[in-house]
């Protein structure tokens, strides 16, 4: 509706004389309110090599492939996972090849 055109034809009231009411905090903070989530930029996927542009179509893609969206903190705990595991490997290897010099140190020299 625009007021602009019915401006004379509203009835407008004085306002009303008593007591100013006290002004009352807000709690609005405390309320849910609704997430603005933007598109995803295009990007190409990993798994098929397709260009994936926007938000439905990263949901499809995902379920499409298979995968799914990393938690916080995985990649971090998988990059130490595995650098854990290639420590270990290495401990053994070191082990075997200590175990491997000994003995033909020890037949050669015996």
């Amino acid at each position: 509706m625009m007021y602009s055109k019915n401006f004379d034809d509203i009835a407008w009231t004085a306002k009303r004389p008593g007591k100013v009411a006290e002004p009352i905090e807000s709690k609005r903070g405390d309320f849910p309110t609704p997430m603005i989530r933007g598109e995803y930029p295009a990007y190409e996927c990993p798994v098929t090599g397709r260009v994936i542009e926007g938000r439905r179509a990263h949901e499809d893609n995902l379920k499409a492939t298979g995968c799914r969206i990393l938690e916080t903190g995985e990649k971090e705990h998988n990059t130490r996972r595995a650098s854990d595991a290639a420590a270990a490997e290495d401990k053994k290897r070191d082990a075997v090849i200590d175990q491997i010099v000994d003995t033909v140190a020890n037949e050669h020299f015996s």
